[in-house]
């Protein structure tokens, strides 16, 4: 992952944590691993950068969607 995109996955977390203030940083983490990885035992420590920025941006799209009727 190059400097920009750290720098990316650092602004979408604070977005998320702003959106979702009720979350400590690690469940944030653990969630968004969960997100990009799927329910497998260990995948907080498996998971790059790059799949959690991706992660991130799916979970800030679904907060900001206004919610189906």
């Amino acid at each position: 992952m190059n400097p920009t995109s750290h720098d990316e996955l650092v602004e979408a977390l604070a977005e998320l944590r702003q959106a979702l203030p009720s979350l400590r940083l690690g469940q944030l983490v653990a969630n968004l691993a969960t997100v990009a990885r799927g329910p497998e035992a260990g995948v907080v420590w498996d998971v790059n950068d790059d799949e959690l920025l991706a992660a991130a941006r799916w979970q800030l799209a679904q907060l900001t969607q206004p919610a189906a009727s």
